[in-house]
């Protein structure tokens, strides 16, 4: 294999032929990432060459965004990802895209996938919302994911997979999460609400806890990034993406990032227990047992709380890229934000 590329602009004819397995003559590249991936430059491939190739394909880096690359390499998502499409994807019951290629050198920095172009699907946009036909479904496919890897030996033994406890969470985020709170307070009280403000004065203190809650056991495979951008639909049927941030955790989290960061406020209202329920009743139906509906609903509560850190670091850190990604950072905050103050979710701290 030859020298692995380290952003879009590194891609060789010769390197595609090798790891397509099949002769590229030439290809030309379109940014698709821009105001979607805060960690990642994605492109579509558009292949010229052997009739066996497909006619695109996506391939995805690390950011080169100065504000964001340090965050994602502190994390370690670029690996994490990567060892998703090689080690877990082939055997997943979830749809997810095809993998052309993983690969890696981390002594370098450089990561790349060339994954499936599920261009032809219908793409979730964060910014108009989650259906909730469209959130159950999302819901069932969780319920396949967690219920798979529910405190199964074989969780514990992946080793490049955190909890949200991982030291490098615990250096990174409490800090960040204080730099948000001052932000919010200044730029967002008029958006949010003073409600808002003080769960957010009320959870900063108090957020190294809330951390170390949220890896309590049972565990299992998080997707943790499950915001409606992250989704294809395939005639209504959910296509997982975006592997960055997975960790072992707490079920109902993914069910809590999908809520909070992607449903509308009139729609959370309205069923956000009932498909929390759902989610809960899937997992008895798929055999869990000793998990209560009273511990799934904490578990919810104290995610809500936790993702508000999401809000935080798109505030306080990222770059939004362009239009696209402030309208998506204010509907991430606005719903998150909204969510937790209505559902109480201070009740559990």
């Amino acid at each position: 294999m030859g020298v692995i590329p380290g952003c879009a602009g590194d891609l060789t004819a010769e390197w595609l032929s090798e790891r397509l397995g099949a002769r590229v003559d030439g290809f030309d590249l379109v940014d698709i990432g821009t105001g979607v991936g805060i960690f990642g430059e994605i492109v579509r491939v558009r292949l010229r060459g052997d009739s066996s190739l497909p006619a695109s394909i996506i391939a995805k880096f690390p950011t080169s965004d100065p504000a964001n690359r340090p965050v994602g390499d502190a994390l370690g998502i670029y690996e994490r990802e990567v060892r998703f499409f090689a080690e877990i994807a082939p055997t997943t019951p979830l749809r997810v895209p095809r993998a052309f290629a993983a690969d890696l050198d981390p002594a370098r920095g450089a990561y790349v996938l060339l994954l499936e172009d599920l261009g032809g699907m219908e793409m979730g946009d964060q910014v108009v919302g989650v259906t909730v036909p469209q959130a159950e479904r999302i819901i069932d496919g969780l319920v396949t994911l967690h219920a798979t890897w529910w405190e199964r030996p074989e969780l514990f033994a992946l080793t490049w997979l955190p909890t949200s406890a991982d030291p490098a969470y615990l250096e990174t985020l409490p800090a960040m999460y204080a730099a948000g709170v001052e932000v919010l307070t200044a730029n967002w009280s008029d958006i949010v609400g003073p409600a808002a403000v003080e769960l957010a004065r009320t959870v900063q203190p108090r957020f190294g806890d809330i951390l170390q809650r949220t890896a309590h056991r049972p565990n299992t495979f998080l997707h943790t990034d499950s915001r409606l951008d992250n989704f294809f639909f395939d005639r209504g049927e959910p296509v997982f993406i975006d592997w960055q941030l997975a960790v072992r955790g707490r079920g109902p989290a993914d069910v809590a990032y999908l809520i909070g960061t992607s449903m509308n406020v009139p729609d959370q209202r309205a069923h956000w227990e009932r498909l929390l329920r759902r989610y809960w009743d899937g997992l008895v139906g798929a055999g869990i047992t000793g998990y209560s509906w009273e511990d799934c609903r904490r578990a919810y509560l104290e995610s809500l709380l936790y993702y508000t850190i999401g809000a935080m670091s798109l505030i306080a850190t990222f770059d939004a890229g362009n239009e696209r990604g402030e309208a998506m950072t204010r509907a991430y905050v606005v719903r998150m934000f909204t969510h937790a103050v209505e559902s109480n979710a201070l009740s559990v701290l």
